[in-house]
């Protein structure tokens, strides 16, 4: 069955300023080293490591404040001393991000790689012979001449907006949404063998759930081999227990895609629980124990 159009999404977040969704205890916290600043974007990976270190930031005794934002408001909050910490630099993706505000902070170096981009298709239109990107170019009324994107700030989407300019993709419109919508959209359209063309990354658990086929890219637009760094304060560089902490913070593909699990399985608005799951594992224990071990040292 070819892809029915479906309404343009609007953008899950819209930012008039960096503050849009704060929790723990925004109107009381002020810097101190007792209090730490995490602000994160709506992406899996960025989501699991910010509750993750929350977590192990009040066992240690601080107070965290989290704010959610798009990604160049994290930037420049860090960057500005607005807050002390962002777990989800992708230094390839967001390098125009780097480029106006890296003077105001430091990347503490990868926990995480490699991380792909790329457009996505599912199984059963990668068997059909969309294989590679310049495979769409001419059959947009297929998809319902539609790519369904993420947040408009995404690196990816960026490349996305580059990609349709570069291999001639002029009957598709890319749709500028959000990572839920885009997975909702995606999940629909394979229970009822729709053709969709989407923009994902991996790692992510909806790339194995949903079994999305990555397009060949020869133009090599998309980021692939870029990698999760951690994005730090100058203020919050002063504090040698949060740099050791951080410093010795490195997951693995068995580590990462247990926690997604545990996330994408928490009931919604539950992460602290998912976190607390995740952790009941001694190994997973372990490792965390391994990085608290790395702050004491200091």
């Amino acid at each position: 069955m070819k892809r029915a159009p479906i309404m343009k999404f609007a953008a899950a977040l819209t930012l008039g300023g960096l503050a849009l969704t704060a929790c723990g205890d925004a109107d009381n916290a002020e810097a101190s080293d007792d209090s730490i600043h995490i602000v994160y974007t709506p992406f899996d990976e960025g989501v699991a490591a910010t509750y993750l270190w929350k977590h192990i930031f009040e066992e240690q005794g601080y107070e965290v404040e989290l704010t959610l934002a798009d990604v160049g408001p994290t930037y420049a909050a860090v960057s500005q001393d607005d807050a002390d910490l962002y777990f989800a630099s992708n230094p390839e993706s967001h390098s125009e991000y780097i480029d106006e505000y890296g003077d105001g902070f430091e990347l503490l170096g990868t926990w995480y790689e490699p991380l792909r981009h790329a457009m996505v298709v599912p199984t059963y239109v990668y068997d059909e012979g969309i294989q590679e990107i310049a495979d769409l170019k001419g059959r947009g009324d297929e998809f319902g001449n539609q790519i369904v994107g993420i947040e408009a700030g995404a690196g990816i989407t960026r490349e996305a907006n580059e990609a349709v300019e570069t291999y001639g993709l002029d009957d598709y419109d890319l749709l500028d949404s959000s990572t839920a919508a885009m997975l909702s959209e995606f999940g629909a359209a394979v229970a009822n063998d729709e053709w969709i063309v989407a923009t994902a990354w991996n790692p992510h658990w909806a790339v194995a759930e949903y079994d999305m086929q990555f397009l060949d890219d020869p133009e090599g637009i998309f980021a692939d081999g870029d990698t999760y760094e951690v994005v730090v304060s100058d203020s919050a560089q002063q504090r040698e227990d949060l740099m050791g902490m951080l410093s010795a913070f490195e997951m693995n593909d068995d580590q990462i895609f247990s926690l997604l699990a545990e996330i994408r399985d928490a009931d919604e608005d539950n992460e602290e629980a998912a976190i607390e799951a995740w952790l009941a594992d001694d190994a997973h224990q372990q490792l965390v124990d391994s990085w608290v071990a790395a702050g004491s040292e200091q």
